[in-house]
């Protein structure tokens, strides 16, 4: 499993994350990065048709809670991932494979990190099992 390289889908608020940066240069360094309007956007069906179509992890990055642009759109997609992790759970998916994260990163600088920091717990769990 040495040579296993996770696939990892990361969703990302253009409101929070990376709206300073210029986007192509960001998607050349990330691959599977969607850049959304709002997290709220990111329902579980997204969720579970990124796993379906072969990815081994899924990381959402949103507003700092309380600054959603669209008043609660990452507060509702925090309590859908937290409700998912039970629904994946029951699958035989670790939960661990979806992660949310709310903060700010105007210029993108840390959403490679994160995605990368994301292929390392993920690569420690192995390929997800196909749903």
């Amino acid at each position: 499993m040495s040579d296993f390289e996770p696939k990892i889908v990361c969703f990302s608020c253009k409101f929070s994350w990376g709206y300073l940066a210029n986007e192509t240069s960001l998607s050349s360094q990330i691959k599977n990065w969607i850049p959304i309007i709002c997290s709220g956007k990111v329902d579980a069906k997204h969720i579970m048709e990124a796993f379906k179509h072969g990815a081994d992890g899924v990381l959402i990055l949103g507003c700092p809670e309380g600054d959603c642009h669209y008043q609660d759109g990452n507060f509702e997609t925090k309590k859908r991932v937290q409700l998912l992790h039970k629904v994946l759970d029951s699958y035989g998916i670790e939960p661990e494979r979806v992660r949310m994260e709310l903060s700010l990163d105007p210029e993108g600088k840390r959403i490679p990190e994160l995605v990368k920091s994301m292929s390392e717990t993920v690569r420690g769990l192995g390929p997800v099992r196909q749903i």
